[in-house]
């Protein structure tokens, strides 16, 4: 008679893992495994959502100063801001808004100070693009006037030039009059007042500086010129699409790149990052399954009458091993599921609540954080996969003795 039929083993496996075990010593240790399998559980989920919180956030604050396409010339740094026709451009499917600009770098100094900034020339048209008036920290970004320059906070900072109003002036490469018999000739100055301060990062905040465009195309002397055109998306077009029609759409002359594509370093970091957590999280799964060993040791030796009782009746050997691979998993899955309820528990209250501050910051008060279904799964199969496959090792090997 051979009874290793349906889930017969897996019924077995539920009665041993609720039943009231003989000895003490393996309710402890059952529940002792389940702690070790929670706690790398909810400790892999919460690192997930602060990683993915981070991403997030850092997409976040790329998008002001980053559009989802930029087209820029193939050759040079500039082109004829006539050169691209912005209506046309308009016309096609999927592009939002537009909004042209001229950028680069220039010295800006004060009284006592100086630093090195990279200028970007922009008009009316720029916000619709990229919403740079989300992080204004002090003053104003909107309706830039000539003379009028808005500071990253760090700059600000650098240059002394905190307060509304502050003058500074800003100097140009004049690259109609460089000489070398003359070096002060070779400069371009123009007189400006700080409009306003945004904070976005510090590496951003270091260097950044808007002024209006016809104000920057001369201090510049770059009459007519810009240096890029960026385009926002409507919801729901990928930027690859979009980038393969526009190339198709202007040729050679121009080199139309995605927000990924422009921060390709960036992004390939945080990959690698990424991949780096779910390694580490992986390898403390697998070393935390290995506390379900001695709970299943345990069982085996306290069974060996049922063990042989099973025998008797019929019961083969894949069938007395499921059994007790069953309890392995069972105890791992009670722990996941332990552990899982906790990270996200933990993960919700610190969205909602903003339980961990970021002291000093002046954007986002606590730490974000951003959990996908995918990450779960991830997590709970990976969880689960190392409990079994330990589980069938410690049974095989017990059951062979």
């Amino acid at each position: 008679m051979n009874i290793d039929r349906g889930l017969l083993w897996l019924k077995v496996s539920r009665r041993y893992m609720f039943s009231p075990k003989s000895h003490s010593v393996i309710n402890i240790i059952s529940m002792v495994s389940v702690i070790a399998v929670a706690i790398p559980t909810a400790a892999m989920i919460i690192l997930l959502a602060m990683f993915g919180g981070i991403s997030k956030t850092i997409d976040t604050l790329y998008e002001s100063v980053d559009a989802d396409i930029e087209i820029i010339a193939s050759r040079g740094q500039t082109f004829h801001e006539k050169a691209i026709n912005i209506d046309e451009l308009l016309s096609m499917e999927g592009i939002k808004h537009c909004a042209p600009y001229l950028e680069q770098s220039i010295v800006a100094t004060t009284a006592q100070h100086r630093t090195t900034l990279t200028l970007r020339g922009i008009d009316s048209t720029y916000h619709s693009v990229l919403p740079v008036s989300n992080f204004v920290h002090r003053g104003s970004v909107n309706n830039l006037t000539e003379g009028k320059v808005v500071l990253g906070t760090a700059a600000a900072y650098t240059l002394g030039a905190q307060s509304i109003g502050h003058p500074i002036e800003l100097y140009a490469l004049n690259r109609r009059q460089l000489s070398s018999l003359l070096p002060t000739s070779g400069f371009s100055r123009k007189r400006a007042e700080v409009a306003g301060i945004v904070s976005i990062n510090s590496e951003i905040d270091a260097e950044l500086a808007l002024a209006e465009l016809g104000f920057t195309q001369s201090l510049l002397n770059y009459p007519g010129r810009i240096s890029s055109i960026a385009i926002k998306l409507d919801e729901g077009y990928k930027p690859e699409a979009v980038q393969q029609h526009l190339r198709a759409m202007l040729g050679e002359e121009f080199t139309i790149r995605t927000r990924d594509e422009k921060n390709a370093s960036m992004n390939a970091l945080i990959r690698l990052e990424r991949f780096a957590i779910i390694l580490i999280g992986s390898f403390i799964a697998i070393v935390a399954a290995f506390s379900i060993v001695g709970a299943v040791i345990m069982l085996i030796t306290e069974k060996r009458g049922d063990i042989a009782t099973l025998r008797a009746m019929g019961g083969n050997q894949r069938l007395i091993r499921n059994i007790f691979v069953g309890e392995g998993v069972l105890l791992t899955l009670l722990g996941s599921i332990i552990g899982l309820a906790l990270g996200i528990g933990f993960t919700l209250g610190q969205k909602h609540f903003g339980w961990v501050k970021i002291p000093g910051n002046m954007i986002f008060e606590s730490y974000p954080v951003e959990l996908t279904m995918g990450d779960v799964t991830m997590v709970t199969m990976v969880v689960l996969l190392a409990g079994w496959g330990i589980s069938r090792l410690t049974v095989g090997a017990k059951l062979r003795r």
